[in-house]
């Protein structure tokens, strides 16, 4: 019985797009979408899948990154969808049950990245927390992420975190 629940639950993870589960905790945060997580079997980079946070020389990075970083430490449940072009691992961080990545949406610490994530909870999400003026959205013309990294590409004044 256990074995068909187990089967059951992987067949869930994968229509989800999940592909690996890890237990651990957040060791590090790089910026407000990307840290290290720390697992029995070693450390990993990851990246959250589905959102985009400012960038660190961006308005609101710095709050984006101090808000993530509310949960060093914690005991956390990764669920990984891919790896990236940089060989950090894509995926959605689970607190006791929460969704973090939609939580940095509802706070307004990150953008929903419809061009990754075809989900209506975080389209939601975002949509109230800019008529809420939460985070980001205090700024009367919020630059997304990908728009900023896209000029300072231009400007020559891009790094890779």
């Amino acid at each position: 019985m256990k074995r068909i629940g187990f089967v059951l639950y992987l067949i869930f993870l994968s229509l989800w797009g999940y592909s690996q589960s890890y237990n651990g905790k957040i060791t590090e945060v790089v910026d407000g979408d990307t840290y290290f997580f720390k697992t029995a079997t070693g450390s990993v980079k990851v990246r959250m899948f589905g959102i985009d946070a400012p960038e660190g020389n961006q308005p609101f990075g710095k709050e984006s990154a101090e808000f993530l970083a509310r949960f060093l430490h914690k005991e956390a449940l990764l669920k990984v969808v891919s790896t990236d072009q940089y060989h950090r691992k894509l995926g959605t961080l689970f607190i006791n049950g929460e969704d973090i990545n939609l939580l940095l949406v509802k706070e307004g610490y990150a953008w929903y990245y419809n061009k990754y994530l075809s989900n209506k909870e975080y389209a939601a999400a975002q949509e109230n927390a800019r008529k809420s003026k939460l985070g980001l959205w205090k700024d009367p013309k919020p630059v997304p992420p990908w728009k900023w990294r896209k000029d300072e590409r231009a400007n020559g004044t891009f790094h890779h975190r």
